[in-house]
């Protein structure tokens, strides 16, 4: 049996340790962002979702793996199920979970590219990285960054740029969420925040969030990256990125995330529902107004990074158009 109770029934301390011992998605953090639910099993794991009605069904939008050992979805899976009454749509989660969930009995389409980088090797060599090494070099054009805690900056700078970013967007009045995981203008457990300077004028940061394996830090990911748009030349942000990655590749850290690139280079899957494959095109292609899919993609192949394509899981028999707009209004895209 399960009861209502059993939502929200672990600490923040308890999900933390959870995250650190099975959070190695480079997404996994995001399940700690405040607004969502939670139900959870102390020393088993947890899915943090979000109920969202659309069309007269309520769905639970899962937004990572469950943080868990891949043994424990269906339990945990099964658990969520009872305790909210509402079948389960997997968004943005690795291989490892959709097979799983295949085995459960879910359809699964591919969701998009994550990029990540090995920080040990990486570097700006090659006509292919133009770009990077010119950004890497605007420390010699007045930019300076630097790893600061929330007391060491103008608070009230920060979140003017971040007001004044949002605006440039297809989406103006609302944080984006659960792909993502809203700024929080804090400090928080394990994240980082780099600020970039010129002149001594805060220009643009950037906020990574950690992922974990086995209690053992494996990367960060670049999660928020804000600029001002009337700073020219552009591309401090990639400089800021490019200064931490030199850090945090002086401490020993493993990788670097830059996240997903929702719906590109996504191509038949065998347990695919191929109309959902076909909405999720045509939002790549014509969707900008909502979401700016294609210059995100081009913005992250920059990097040359490494790429593993991330998955949609939902149950059998669950309508294309339903899942797709309940998941667009979860985030924040409509």
């Amino acid at each position: 049996m399960c009861h209502s109770t059993q939502i929200n029934s672990l600490s923040l301390e308890q999900r933390h340790e959870l995250v650190k011992l099975h959070g190695y998605q480079s997404s996994s953090y995001f399940s700690l962002q405040q607004g969502v639910d939670h139900v959870g099993i102390a020393g088993v794991g947890f899915i943090a979702f979000y109920p969202q009605r659309f069309l007269g069904t309520t769905f639970n939008i899962a937004f990572t793996n469950p943080v868990c050992s891949a043994t424990h979805i269906p339990q945990l899976v099964a658990l969520l199920e009872c305790v909210t009454g509402h079948k389960t749509i997997f968004m943005a989660v690795d291989n490892h979970c959709a097979d799983q969930l295949i085995e459960m009995g879910y359809i699964c389409n591919d969701m998009g590219l994550e990029y990540h980088l090995l920080l040990a090797e990486y570097q700006v060599g090659g006509k292919h990285m133009k770009y990077l090494r010119w950004a890497a070099n605007l420390g010699n054009r007045g930019f300076v960054v630097k790893e600061q805690t929330w007391d060491e900056v103008d608070a009230e700078q920060v979140k003017h740029i971040s007001t004044l970013w949002r605006q440039t967007k297809a989406v103006k009045d609302k944080e984006l969420r659960l792909i993502t995981r809203p700024p929080e203008f804090k400090d928080a457990w394990g994240v980082r925040m780099f600020f970039c300077y010129r002149d001594e004028v805060l220009v643009g940061y950037v906020f990574f969030d950690p992922y974990y394996k086995n209690e053992k830090l494996q990367g960060y990911t670049a999660n928020i990256l804000r600029g001002r748009k009337d700073i020219h030349p552009n591309g401090f942000l990639d400089y800021t990125v490019l200064e931490a990655m030199k850090v945090f590749k002086d401490e020993g850290v493993r990788e670097l995330s830059l996240g997903i690139s929702p719906f590109h280079e996504i191509a038949e899957h065998t347990k695919e529902v191929k109309w959902m494959r076909m909405l999720q095109k045509l939002m790549y292609r014509y969707g900008s107004s909502f979401y700016a899919f294609q210059e995100l993609a081009f913005h992250k192949t920059r990097y040359r990074a490494e790429s593993s394509m991330w998955y949609q899981c939902a149950p059998p028999d669950t309508s294309a158009v339903k899942a797709a707009g309940a998941v667009l209004i979860a985030v924040n895209v409509l």
